[in-house]
């Protein structure tokens, strides 16, 4: 009996070490590409995370994001619209990162992380993959066509994920500016 518990305990302890490193292999490339994104800035991203909780608790407070949930992000994305009808104002998320691209170190830097995601051996089949697949489709003209491609990637434990929320904060930023242009 004593033995047996020990092979229980043993093999528990295996599968969870398993489990979590199947978790962070499923998020490298998401990993990856933050990491690239906070080395664009001095403060080693620290205003840049800052700025995704504030975009965060503003979809929030103007009630179009429920709570941090993952369910509740996907639930945004169903209902995507909404974000882009007025209600919230531009989060300054994808302005941030231009502005950061705008010096030439950056961009040289910046292309180097990138190129190591997209030469990675399991890029074509991650979500980062599909996900890079629709952004440069071209065939995205409306917010809802997209979302609604995207909701066919996520899951709602991604969104524990900053890459998944950046995805959704840049989304709506993209689509709010284009809004005011027209």
């Amino acid at each position: 009996m004593k033995n047996s518990l020990k092979s229980f305990i043993c093999a528990m302890m295996l599968f969870t070490s398993y489990a979590s490193f199947a978790q962070n292999e499923n998020y490298k490339l998401e990993t990856k590409y933050m990491e690239c994104m906070c080395n664009l800035f001095e403060d080693n991203g620290t205003e840049f995370k800052a700025l995704l909780k504030k975009a965060e608790q503003s979809l929030i407070n103007a009630e179009v994001l429920t709570n941090t949930s993952g369910e509740s992000y996907i639930a945004l994305h169903k209902t995507i619209r909404i974000a882009v009808d007025g209600r919230v104002a531009n989060f300054g998320v994808s302005d941030y990162v231009i502005k950061a691209l705008s010096g030439t170190e950056n961009v040289k830097k910046y292309s180097a992380c990138m190129n190591s995601i997209l030469t990675d051996a399991n890029f074509e089949n991650s979500k980062v993959g599909q996900i890079i697949g629709l952004s440069t489709s071209g065939n995205n003209s409306k917010i809802n066509e997209l979302s609604e491609k995207m909701l066919k990637i996520f899951e709602a434990k991604d969104f524990k994920h900053d890459f998944y929320k950046y995805l959704t904060f840049s989304l709506i930023d993209k689509y709010n500016a284009a809004n005011k242009k027209q």
